[in-house]
């Protein structure tokens, strides 16, 4: 049996990441046909109905959704990466419902989650076990829990399965494997397609990493890796980077006007958060915890500080540093007005904690479970029941959160998040709430207007101004930067770009004489330059993968 389980470990492994992930969302998302609901489920719901919307209007690659705001459009495609969403979209599309589309994503996400961790923990040198319980520890872990089932935050979800692969990259890195370079680059496009704030934490932890590490960091051929890395990772993100910094450069949005919160507002005291962690507190909004079987590896990984040339020495410094930055011990106070500012929530960097805890307990020098083996198979035995104790605690606790599955394929459209970050600071939302019947505003006495046409993604009409000089319309779509119009008059057509309506916040275009007028936003040249780039750099690298695979089997055959 022994040996028949080491030639087929790889089938073995995957078949038991496959079924984890399904048992270990069966409580809150299959048992007795009902879903557990997370502060941020509607906007990601609505995010997948936008964009099967787009796809089946023809759209394959949306930056507004107009299926927010009952058509009045939200940038979310463009400020928050769709990559992901794909594939419980085109489920959408093939008929299967909203809430079983979600679920089967759930399982593909906790599915890739496993897999990417225990590929990582296979790069740092772990045995297929550690790398097992690795991936176990950290999938199944509470903080991660808390996102999937009481948050529901997509983004750092999504994010969150690259996080094992940075850290084994930057091992590497660190090791002088600079030819695993491209790791790294895998890992930060990982990220950013799922989570901008996941990328400023990620990015936080490796600039970290190499300052405490920095006599190895500072190897020439190290630094052209991480150069190349960055830099092929920038070109890839370029198609979401460049778009989002030309669309901050035009238009002020209320995530920098009107912040939601202040990063210092939302910080801890120490006492609740290992409090909470011991306790395996369901989260709320000021019980975010790393759960007790992590709480106490970090204690037990903390003495080995003690110890002189300790192994790990730098990570137990990082997931303690993390660890406080979660607290209002650090001094957040100093950076509310700084870009820092944009991670909101303090306690996110128990990402990162739970990340480097999960690997320093699997890791085991200590050596704990080299001398009794079988403790190995008792913590997976007590992960597995922490996590039904978890679910089972937060459909006991939030129990007025469940849906039916046929409850949650009921959408509504203005539900865009807490924030309302994307908007233009001239939206008053309440007003866009109270308006849902969309029309052209215009002053009569100045023009005519006729033949209002509003398609999925456009504005068309007829229209005659009553005097020489120009009279403005206002079209009900919120105005982002790239909204045009396709203007016909005097058997001419010309195309003009739209402009922001500064007391509504939507597309204002201003027009003369007579003719017909068609508004849409339209790709700009900026965004079209940046998805050049962002595919042409896949190609090239695929290729030059390809390219480098030939030579090694042409090596292999002389």
């Amino acid at each position: 049996m022994k040996t028949w389980l080491n030639q087929h470990s790889r089938i073995v492994i995957f078949l038991s990441f496959l079924i984890l992930s399904i048992l270990s969302l069966y409580i809150v998302y299959l048992q007795n046909g009902h879903i557990m609901i997370g502060d941020d489920y509607h906007f990601h719901q609505n995010r997948i109905e936008g964009l099967a919307l787009s796809m089946k209007n023809g759209v394959l690659f949306p930056k507004i959704s107009y299926f927010f705001i009952g058509g009045y459009g939200y940038a979310s495609s463009l400020f928050y990466p769709d990559f992901y969403l794909y594939f419980p979209a085109v489920l959408r599309l093939l008929g299967l419902s909203l809430a079983n589309s979600f679920i089967l994503f759930a399982i593909g996400i906790n599915l890739g989650t496993f897999i990417v961790t225990y590929i990582s923990g296979r790069y740092m040198a772990l045995s297929k076990m550690k790398s097992w319980l690795f991936s176990l520890l950290y999938t199944l872990s509470i903080y991660r829990l808390q996102d999937f089932f009481n948050r529901q935050a997509l983004g750092e979800l999504l994010a969150m399965s690259f996080f094992p692969l940075i850290l084994a990259s930057l091992y590497l890195l660190k090791n002088g494997k600079t030819g695993r370079w491209l790791l790294l680059t895998i890992g930060m496009t990982g990220i950013g397609l799922a989570h901008f704030i996941s990328l400023e934490i990620a990015s936080i932890f490796i600039g970290l990493y190499i300052l405490l590490n920095l006599k190895k960091f500072l190897k020439k051929e190290v630094i052209v890796a991480i150069v190349k890395a960055v830099g092929v990772t920038m070109l890839l993100l370029a198609f979401y980077l460049v778009p989002i910094f030309e669309q901050m450069r035009h238009v002020t949005f209320q995530v920098t006007s009107k912040p939601l919160t202040l990063i210092s507002e939302r910080s801890y005291s120490l006492r609740e958060l290992l409090t909470n962690s011991f306790k395996n507190t369901v989260f709320h909004a000021s019980s975010a915890n790393i759960g007790v079987i992590l709480l106490l590896g970090l204690v037990l990984y903390t003495g080995m500080l003690f110890k002189r040339d300790a192994p790990n020495r730098t990570l137990i410094i990082l997931a303690l540093f993390f660890m406080l930055m979660t607290t209002n011990l650090f001094p957040w106070q100093l950076f509310d007005q700084t870009p820092l500012n944009t991670i909101q929530f303090p306690w996110r960097f128990l990402s990162i904690v739970t990340l480097l805890v999960a690997y320093l307990i699997a890791n085991d020098y200590l050596g704990l479970f080299k001398r009794y083996p079988s403790r190995q198979l008792v913590l997976a035995t007590v992960i597995l029941l922490g996590v039904g104790l978890y679910e089972k605690e937060s459909i006991d606790t939030e129990g007025k959160r469940l849906l039916s599955h046929q409850s949650y394929d009921q959408t509504n459209s203005y539900y865009i998040g807490a924030g309302h970050e994307y908007l233009p600071t001239e939206v008053d939302y309440d007003i866009i709430k109270k308006n849902k019947h969309r029309q052209l505003t215009y002053d009569s006495e100045k023009i005519e207007v006729k033949k209002v046409e509003m398609t999925f993604d456009s504005v068309a009409f007829d229209y005659q101004t009553k005097y020489t000089e120009k009279a403005t319309v206002t079209v009900p779509f919120i105005y982002y930067y790239g909204y045009q119009a396709k203007i016909v008059s005097n058997g001419k057509e010309k195309i003009v770009p739209t402009v922001l309506n500064k007391q509504t916040g939507l597309v204002d275009i201003a027009l003369a004489n007579k003719g017909s007028v068609v508004v849409s936003y339209q790709p700009t040249l900026a965004q079209k330059i940046s998805l050049g780039v962002s595919i042409s750099t896949l190609l090239l690298g695929i290729m030059w993968q390809g390219g480098k695979r030939v030579l090694v089997r042409l090596k292999l055959k002389k």
